[in-house]
């Protein structure tokens, strides 16, 4: 059995760095205690943190995963649990929330391999002064990323307000990002677009649909960096 567990563990190594990318993970004593089995990407059994870490290693969608030191089970989700409220709770449980190694994403940025999206949250502020000290407004180009973007803001509003700011202007020659590349993919809320704007804003209490900032002056909004 002892010669097995060294050969998986051997197997899983060869794996991991033969990839171009690996991640380190890094324990949120804050959710000790608390764990979540919904909406997973993968559920095993891990001898160790360190094979659980592994697991998530292979695994492009794995954000962060919650270990069990007594159970030795491992749960593998896609989302960083920033703002997202854990709704379980048990004896022995880890959150690990992982990084970037390859030099893809800034340190302090999220990475989904799955959709090469290095990220941040930022705070609210009025969206005519949104800021990124490294990268650029978050943007949305497919339904994949809209889905994605979904999921991990879904409880932003417990900290922050409840809308997300996203690229998106309109000068009347058309919907485009910020660098002049045209738009292709929308998700409007209904009766919208309504007006000229510099940038778009998710609303979650509408079903995250897209609506138009009138005046970014007067509105707050959360949002994500996205690098680069």
């Amino acid at each position: 059995m002892k010669l097995e567990i060294v050969l998986f563990h051997l197997n899983l190594l060869i794996k991991l760095y033969s990839g171009t990318t690996i991640i380190s993970a890094h324990q949120k004593p804050e959710a000790d205690g608390k764990f979540e089995n919904q909406n997973n990407d993968e559920t095993i059994f891990s001898i160790s943190i360190a094979e659980c870490n592994m697991r998530c290693s292979l695994n492009s969608r794995c954000v962060s995963f919650f270990y069990n030191l007594l159970t030795k089970l491992c749960i593998l989700h896609s989302n960083p649990f920033t703002y997202t409220v854990i709704p379980n709770s048990g004896t022995g449980w880890r959150l690990y929330v992982t990084r970037d190694r390859t030099g893809r994403c800034p340190d302090n940025f999220f990475f989904y391999r799955q959709l090469d999206f290095c990220y941040q949250f930022r705070p609210t502020i009025k969206a005519a002064y949104i800021s990124c000290p490294l990268g650029k407004l978050q943007r949305i180009n497919t339904e994949e990323k809209q889905i994605y973007t979904m999921k991990i803001i879904a409880d932003v509003e417990l900290v922050y307000d409840e809308q997300i700011c996203i690229q998106g202007k309109n000068t009347g020659d058309g919907w485009k990002f910020f660098d002049g590349t045209l738009m292709t993919y929308f998700k409007w809320g209904r009766n919208q677009p309504k007006s000229l704007s510099n940038q778009l804003r998710m609303v979650r209490r509408k079903s995250y649909k897209w609506f138009t900032i009138p005046d970014s002056t007067k509105f707050n909004c959360s949002y994500l960096c996205e690098y680069p």
